[in-house]
């Protein structure tokens, strides 16, 4: 337990905010699921991490846990509807690497609409850093808070499937734990805010199976109702 403590000690700090910041902005732009949901858990990962100088080891290390199976309820969904049909299939196919998409197509607004958004998120945090007073809170803790949030805002708006917007939102409600636990660090809101957690995740799951399940509006055939004169005279 000392090591896994020394451990968090040594993420908790620079290398954890850089890295909800980049988590942040992957999960905002990217066109494939599981380099978002890959980018979601280590987000969790970073959180609890991040918390671990504030909180009891046993707080973080579930807030750790939960995220992990979150994201696995969404990975599974994900990996299901692409085995029946192929749904989650966005963007362009022929960039690719490491196995995934890297294509300029991030979604149905594409990604140069993206990276403006994502630009001007940014750019309102910075000018509004200034004025934020969280208590008991670092200045580099609510900037990655205040980040994520604003991504997480930002990927709600311009999302459409169930699986984005649960990533937007799971990036959002992160950004709230990462405050409010060091405020309340008991294992009871820990719990009641794991239940949260899982039942979202549990409730986009079912939405993105029902959007992959919903029957697709056949093509209209061609030609006049009631077929060719040929199929009429036979």
């Amino acid at each position: 337990m000392d090591a896994l403590s020394d451990v968090f000690t040594y993420i908790s700090g620079v290398p954890a905010t850089i890295g909800l910041l980049l988590t942040a902005i992957i999960i905002l732009l990217t066109s494939d699921w599981r380099l978002s949901l890959t980018a979601l858990l280590i987000q969790y990962i970073l959180i609890g991490t991040a918390l671990s100088n504030d909180v009891r080891l046993e707080v973080a290390v579930v807030k750790i846990l939960v995220g992990v199976l979150a994201v696995s309820i969404l990975y599974l969904t994900a990996r299901r509807l692409q085995d029946i049909g192929g749904t989650l299939t966005v963007g362009s196919e022929k960039a690719r690497f490491l196995g995934l998409s890297v294509g300029w197509e991030a979604g149905p607004l594409g990604l140069p609409f993206r990276l403006l958004a994502a630009l001007l998120a940014a750019l309102a945090v910075l000018r509004l850093f200034g004025s934020l007073n969280l208590p008991q809170t670092s200045a580099a803790t609510a900037f990655a808070a205040s980040w994520l949030v604003a991504m997480g805002l930002t990927g709600l708006v311009v999302s459409t499937s169930p699986l984005r917007v649960a990533a937007a939102l799971l990036t959002i409600l992160g950004a709230f734990d990462l405050v409010y636990a060091r405020l309340e660090p008991s294992l009871a809101v820990a719990g009641f805010w794991s239940v949260l957690i899982l039942l979202g995740a549990l409730a986009f799951a079912y939405l993105a199976v029902v959007q992959g399940l919903a029957p697709r509006p056949e093509k209209a055939a061609e030609g006049p109702p009631g077929g060719s004169d040929t199929e009429r005279e036979a």
